[in-house]
């Protein structure tokens, strides 16, 4: 199963972090299907198919951790670009 790992540091507040990460699981379960859920700091995205991820919003950083199955392990690089990108927007708007 292919990983992807990604660390972002930010200067928000808990609440404003809060908001952006959600905006950001809401925005991959339009893109994508699939559904998350909070648990106190992280949010939990799955979609059948393959896709497990989970976001650990800490007070200065965010961390995203992926697990990709069998078939969405060969868009690896694509989903880490995407992911990339959807951090980036959300995190500097």
């Amino acid at each position: 199963m292919a990983k992807i790992s990604l660390t972002r540091a930010h200067q928000l507040g808990g609440e404003e972090v809060h908001r952006r990460v959600d905006a950001l699981a809401q925005k991959l379960v339009t893109r994508f299907g699939g559904h998350y859920q909070w648990h106190d700091a992280s949010v939990r995205y799955q979609r059948a198919g393959g896709v497990d991820a989970v976001i650990e919003c800490g007070a200065e950083n965010i961390r995203i951790d992926v697990t990709l199955g069998p078939l969405a392990g060969f868009l690896r690089d694509t989903i880490e670009r995407e992911l990339n990108a959807a951090l980036d927007s959300h995190l500097d708007g």
